[in-house]
């Protein structure tokens, strides 16, 4: 019989779940200690939640992986501690590499429906960290993995990593937002490689800045039915646009030229996201116009 996808599933987790749910204190800071080593060796940046780091290897505007979404990714698990070891993978060049037993996977992006899909706890927390469209590595301890158990070649108390590229993505948030698009008049904006759609109102034909500068000038967010959401306008201190959010105004800035005005429709994923604020709903499009008055040239 051909397995597919054997070490993520409901088996592997039957093996999790008789496993002493409280690990030592001293255990889990020992192996958090090793992640955060690990990644630092690295010099890769990171986000934690639920006890799962999660370091993007790409950049992304795509839609963040949510509960009920269904989503294809391509993944390769491995252990980070010595000896490092690749434990299992569904592409074949990685599989091959690893001497896995390559006539018991199937070689093909791996369907899951987040919360529907039994997943090991760390990976599906890590996904949840993901976008569509992006290449990032999870990073997990043993008690969201496979605990105090031997798992195939996989020793207990393994903090375990899993390196994944989340191709496409699909559910319910994302294509209600996608049909209210459809009903916005976007034939004077033009559409932008990050997904957003823009105007520019007064264009100088004036040099532009990059995402790295620090600039003067105001910005205004406001909901598609013209309630304001925030404004800001500088004084005396520049805007660091590498520190902007939300990131629809940071791009804003770098399509402004100076003594220019641009405005923007941006979907929820550049803008307030799959959570939203007190004052935006998930999964909200916003528009927002940005006026650039200069570029900080110190």
């Amino acid at each position: 019989m051909r397995l597919t996808h054997f070490f993520l599933f409901s088996s592997f987790l039957a093996i999790v779940a008789s496993c002493d749910n409280s690990l030592e204190t001293d255990k889990r800071y020992a192996e958090e200690k090793s992640i955060e080593s690990y990644i630092s060796s690295k010099k890769w940046s990171y986000t934690k939640s639920n006890g799962v780091y999660c370091s993007p290897q790409s950049q992304s505007y795509g839609y963040e992986v949510n509960y009920g979404d269904t989503i294809l990714f391509w993944y390769k698990g491995y252990t980070i501690t010595s000896p490092i070891l690749v434990f299992d993978s569904n592409i074949k060049s990685v599989a091959i590499e690893a001497k896995l037993d390559t006539m018991v996977r199937k070689f093909e992006p791996l369907r899951a429906v987040i919360g529907s899909t039994p997943l090991l706890d760390g990976l599906k927390y890590g996904l949840l960290l993901c976008r569509e469209n992006q290449k990032a590595t999870i990073l997990f301890p043993s008690n969201l993995g496979f605990g105090d158990s031997y798992v195939g070649p996989v020793m207990p108390w393994s903090p375990l990593a899993f390196d994944v590229e989340v191709i496409y993505l699909n559910g319910p948030g994302k294509v209600n937002e996608q049909n209210l698009f459809r009903t916005f008049n976007l034939s004077e904006y033009t559409l932008h490689s990050s997904g957003l759609y823009y105007q520019q109102v007064v264009d100088t034909g004036i040099v532009r800045p990059t995402e790295t500068d620090k600039v003067f000038g105001s910005y205004t967010v406001k909901l598609t039915g013209g309630q304001e959401i925030e404004s800001f306008a500088t004084t005396t201190e520049p805007i660091t646009l590498s520190n902007l959010t939300p990131h629809a105004v940071r791009i804003g800035f770098t399509l402004a030229s100076v003594g220019g005005t641009v405005n923007i429709i941006a979907p929820s994923p550049l803008a307030y996201g799959k959570k939203g604020t007190p004052k935006v709903s998930p999964y909200t499009p916003v528009e927002i116009t940005v006026k650039l008055d200069s570029i900080k040239t110190n």
